[in-house]
């Protein structure tokens, strides 16, 4: 084999490696650690806002919210119009607790929720798929709508700088 021939091998060995990393399927928890802005998460509209952030001691918390949420007309959370009420509680959810990860399965075990239905239980979320900046899940019961599974996808938030 001559030299440029192992060169070839080389670079194409290293590339193939790389595009395995990129498109890697989360093998532990320390995977998931970061902060994830939703992409896709049908219940909530185009353009949902919020994050998901997992810490390296096993906690999570969840924020989502609808792009289109309006503000209170009164200006004070205690005194919406039954409108107003409806459409935040349609339009967001928020949970947070621990989490456990188990090949493809991520459970949430869920200390306390918006939606108190959820305080209390474990949420299991199959089919996760994580690259380097993506994360996709399924949600087999959500909160909202019919009570098919929903795919939800994140993706990585950058890093802020402090100084």
């Amino acid at each position: 084999m001559n030299r440029r021939s192992l060169i070839s091998i080389s670079a194409a060995t290293a590339s193939g490696l790389a595009l395995l990393a990129g498109n890697a399927v989360a093998q532990s928890a320390k995977d998931l650690v970061g902060t994830w802005t939703p992409v896709t998460v049908e219940a909530f509209g185009p353009n949902p806002k919020g994050n998901l952030v997992f810490d390296a001691n096993g906690r999570f918390s969840l924020q989502l919210l609808r792009a289109d949420l309006k503000k209170f007309a009164a200006n004070k959370r205690d005194t919406g119009t039954p409108q107003e009420n409806e459409a935040i509680v349609h339009g967001s959810i928020s949970y947070y607790g621990s989490y456990t990860m188990s090949g493809t399965e991520l459970v949430l075990h869920v200390e306390a929720s918006s939606f108190p239905n959820w305080s209390g239980t474990d949420q299991k979320r199959p089919n996760v798929i994580l690259t380097a900046d993506q994360l996709t899940y399924t949600n087999p019961a959500p909160s909202v709508g019919p009570a098919t599974s929903t795919i939800l996808v994140w993706k990585r938030a950058p890093a802020v700088r402090t100084n």
